[in-house]
């Protein structure tokens, strides 16, 4: 589905995925580095997220539609409103606008949506309770802190790239490891937890409020986007 007009835009994918839930979530917000709560609304679980690209408001709205025995149905929306700034950039807003869709969907197949008798209820509440089970256990920043550490000590890892080079980050032989590598050679070592944490947050802090310009995200916010960032084997 598509509508536009020519100071706004919204289209809207309807697909389905093996994931549960918040393993779309969660990419989805590694993505957009925005948050998207799991909220129920008329006992159907939507995440909704506002972001700013060049300077546009987007909305983002997942639905959780429908779990089927062995795959799940959802619709993304997304809308963008660009009516408070020069006209003169309208044409290149909503071309934009098209672009970013692409981008954000590119991993999902479009499909009808599902039928009104489709579906488990009692598979559907299940998957629900999870995802809400999952979205309480990290509330905090320590809870947060805690889960990127342990996670970090069976395996993963934290990665970026760019065309001069690119960072990685590891736990390696009982300590954290910054590495660079291509223009930068650079490595940092930490063998306390504490000061990890404050390397981390101020590495990644440009990333976890690229989309709130002129705004600056939470603490929370920031470890919560942050643990979104982490790689893992099963990614």
């Amino acid at each position: 589905m598509t509508t536009t007009d020519p100071a706004q835009a919204s289209r809207q994918i309807h697909f389905r995925d093996r994931r549960a839930p918040q393993g779309i979530q969660f990419d989805l917000e590694r993505l957009l580095m925005a948050l998207l709560p799991p909220v129920l609304e008329d006992s159907q679980l939507v995440f909704r997220a506002p972001v700013k690209v060049g300077g546009v408001p987007y909305n983002i709205l997942l639905r959780f539609e429908a779990a089927l025995p062995k795959i799940n149905c959802y619709s993304l929306r997304i809308h963008a409103s660009w009516d408070k700034l020069p006209a003169i950039h309208h044409e290149y807003f909503r071309k934009s606008f098209n672009g970013w869709f692409d981008f954000w969907t590119h991993d999902f197949k479009s499909t009808t949506p599902p039928a009104p008798e489709e579906g488990s209820t009692e598979r559907y509440q299940a998957l629900v309770a999870q995802t809400l089970a999952a979205e309480e256990r990290l509330k905090t920043i320590p809870a947060l802190q805690q889960e990127i550490v342990t996670a970090m000590r069976a395996g993963a890892w934290f990665s970026t790239a760019h065309k001069e080079g690119g960072t990685t980050i590891r736990f390696e032989r009982g300590r954290f490891v910054r590495a660079d590598y291509g223009e930068s050679e650079q490595v940092e070592e930490f063998y306390e937890e504490v000061a990890f944490f404050a390397f981390l947050k101020k590495f990644y802090h440009s990333e976890t409020s690229r989309n709130l310009y002129p705004e600056k995200a939470s603490d929370l916010v920031a470890w919560k986007l942050i643990l979104r960032l982490l790689s893992r084997k099963m990614d």
